[in-house]
């Protein structure tokens, strides 16, 4: 079922299904919106802590994309309210559309309940130039009848510039060039290296694991750029594994890694301290199991 309701210039829509035990609501708020403007998405989930939620990995976008997941909620009396705060931005220049979206229940017998949302259409408003804005162009500049004087200082002006650009020229001649050698170390230490300040820093015993997921995920995902040329900081982790599959690359643990990172990241998920630590030494196995023999011989003989 869906209700729409249109107040000012601010559209409202909202729709409401239940599916089984489980209740879902779609709601969407935004002003009229151009191309790139983001907006938000609120599901709203009610349903007994019974079922267990399963966190999608990604949203079927439709014309918009995804900017960010944000899920809120936690169980009370028996029941459980989530909400999933997704930003959009629009790319479609006449008018975008999320499609509805799929999510997944576990009952404690082992049955899979789904609970689908509601589309949302979203308008989006051209900009356009208002006519009274529009002037007609400034009469084009004329030469005033002394030319003979105006061309003498054109002139003059020329011979200027030409004699600073023969200075510097002269300047810089006289410097001696000195050409600094470009040192770039290999990947796998780099990658190393930052593991080793991330596990100084101290995020596990603070008990800051979002921060301490995301640093150890980006240093993994800034590795596997440089070691095998893919895309990874804008992919997300289904999208990175997939394309790591395509190319017939193995890296063992990368899934587990990343899919324990965004339970932590988007399901707030709290490990215990040891499987925390655990994490940094699983994105180390990643990083020496994929360097090739030869770099790791060489790295080797250097320290």
């Amino acid at each position: 079922m869906t209700s729409a309701a249109v107040s000012a210039a601010i559209a409202a829509t909202a729709g409401a299904a239940t599916f089984g035990t489980v209740e879902l609501t779609t709601d969407a708020r935004f002003d009229s919106l151009t191309v790139g403007q983001r907006f938000h998405v609120a599901y709203r989930f009610s349903f007994p802590d019974t079922l267990t939620q399963l966190i999608p990995d990604q949203l079927d976008e439709g014309t918009c994309r995804v900017v960010s997941i944000t899920w809120t909620g936690q169980p009370a009396g028996g029941q459980v309210e989530r909400t999933a705060d997704v930003t959009f931005i629009p790319v479609d220049l006449d008018s975008s559309v999320v499609p509805p979206n799929r999510f997944a229940f576990i009952a404690p017998a082992g049955d899979t309940l789904y609970a689908v949302s509601d589309a949302v259409e979203v308008p989006i408003r051209r900009i356009a130039v208002d006519a009274r804005d529009a002037r007609p162009l400034k009469e084009q500049w004329t030469l005033p009848p002394n030319y003979l004087l105006w061309a003498l200082a054109g002139l003059g002006v020329l011979a200027l510039a030409a004699g600073i650009v023969w200075w510097i020229r002269r300047r810089r001649a006289r410097r001696p060039l000195t050409i600094a050698p470009d040192i770039r170390l290999p990947p796998d230490i780099v990658a190393l290296t930052e593991l080793e300040r991330i596990a100084g820093m101290g995020y596990v015993d603070r008990g800051e694991f979002k921060l301490y997921y995301t640093l150890v995920v980006d240093v993994v995902r800034r590795y596997l750029e440089a070691r095998f040329g893919i895309e990874a900081m804008d992919r997300t982790s289904s999208e990175l594994i997939r394309e790591i599959r395509r190319r017939d690359v193995r890296v063992d643990d990368l899934a587990a890694l990343l899919e324990e990172a965004d339970l932590v990241k988007f399901a707030k998920l709290a490990p215990d301290r040891p499987a925390a630590a655990a994490a940094i030494e699983r994105a180390r196995t990643i990083v020496v199991d994929t360097t090739p023999p030869a770099e790791a011989a060489a790295a080797g003989a250097g320290a």
